[in-house]
């Protein structure tokens, strides 16, 4: 055998078993590296713990602004227009008490000093008989007769005591003559119009030196300071109202801050057909005028409701359709089921069901397992370097 032939025999057998080493080696290596431990991955949630006790709820809706009185007046007489406050334009404003208009009233004037004069000497002839009769009687009916001013109106006539009293007033018509002055001057007083209260005039107008007729109509005033706002509400949003001594009401405004407080002072007794809705009405003051508040604008309010005892409210998107909100109990994934019992706008309200307190997940995942690990990022020390999931989506 030659020497090459000889050492092909050793090296062939070398190589073979230095590859079948190989070969074991690198397999047990990749059977070790798949043996390694994987930590599996726990979420980060935001939580809120739900307190329960007592409870208001609140009714929300919106309304526009009306006053809450609003007047119209018509001339009782016919005249000349001595005066008209801006000529009664439009959107005039007044003071209550303020004189709007003001009609010519010289003959109906001069027509009462002339039936007071009468009354005066009716009284004066009566006098000297009562002198006669009573000392105590003259008395009283001489102090009535100084407190007579023929350009004043008349003071309530002295009590009548006897018959004999009543049969001497009879005699002198003293009864028919003070009546006949006291509705001369309750027409005198026809002839100046004041406003009733604070306000806006709607008017077409009217010029002084004009002459306006009995029945005519003047003018509009609508009340600046009480005001009312008709709210339509669903029947069970009207059901959480209590009207027993007039629900609290917050009113705002989309184009303020400020805010006014009033009171629910009356509803409607029928539903309306179309919207299915109840109306009720709520009345505030403005005597400051805020212009957001003034009638005719568009307000939000807000509804003091019934008490609730031993409950809490929860946001509305945390429970699903069958009442479940998820929860965190053990470090783990949980489902609680809630006993609803009011539904509002954005929250619901929900009676104490469970033994110890409730601790509720309000981060929204979204591929939320049962029973997987969670940790409370309110629980998470400054230090933690856990990382919130990437499939989570925090709700403020």
């Amino acid at each position: 055998m030659t020497k090459s032939k000889f050492i092909k025999l050793i090296i062939v057998p070398i190589i073979m078993v230095l590859g079948i080493a190989g070969w074991y080696l690198l397999s047990n290596a990749e059977i070790e590296a798949q043996k390694r431990d994987i930590k599996p991955s726990v979420r980060t949630v935001k939580t809120e713990t739900i307190n329960f006790g007592k409870l208001n709820l609140e009714i929300t809706g919106n309304g526009i602004v009306e006053s809450k009185s609003i007047l119209d007046v018509v001339s009782e007489v016919s005249g000349k227009i001595d005066y008209a406050k801006n000529s009664l334009k439009n959107g005039t404003f007044v003071k209550k008490g303020e004189i709007v208009v003001q009609i010519d009233s010289r003959e109906i004037e001069n027509n009462l000093y002339s039936l007071r004069s009468d009354f005066i000497n009716a009284v004066a002839t009566l006098l000297p008989d009562l002198k006669v009769e009573s000392n105590e009687l003259y008395d009283r009916w001489y102090k009535y007769f100084s407190l007579i001013d023929i350009h004043s109106n008349l003071p309530a006539l002295p009590e009548v005591t006897t018959l004999q009293e009543k049969i001497k007033l009879s005699s002198r018509q003293i009864f028919t003559k003070y009546y006949a002055v006291k509705n001369q001057e309750i027409l005198l007083s026809k002839y100046i119009i004041t406003a009733p209260y604070d306000g806006f005039i709607k008017s077409n107008g009217v010029i002084e030196e004009s002459f306006i007729s009995r029945g005519q109509n003047l003018f509009t005033i609508e009340d600046v300071h009480h005001l009312e706002i008709a709210v339509p509400l669903l029947i069970n949003e009207f059901n959480q109202i209590q009207f027993v001594n007039g629900a609290d009401v917050i009113i705002g405004s989309d184009n303020t801050n400020k805010v006014l407080s009033g009171k629910l002072v009356r509803r409607d007794p029928i539903l309306d057909r179309n919207s299915q809705s109840l109306k009720v009405y709520v009345a505030f003051s403005n005597y400051s005028m805020i212009p957001d508040f003034l009638s005719g604008n568009y307000v939000n309010v807000k509804i003091k409701g019934k008490k609730l005892e031993n409950v809490a409210a929860i946001p509305r998107h945390l429970v699903d359709n069958e009442n479940y909100v998820f929860t965190i109990a053990d470090g783990k994934l949980a489902k609680e089921k809630l006993n609803v019992v009011e539904v509002q706008k954005e929250k619901v309200i929900v009676t104490n069901t469970s033994e110890n307190s409730l601790e509720i997940v309000t981060t929204i995942l979204q591929k939320p397992l049962i029973g997987m690990q969670i940790k409370s990022f309110n629980h998470v020390e400054a230090n933690d370097s856990t990382d919130l999931s990437n499939d989570s989506v925090a709700v403020n």
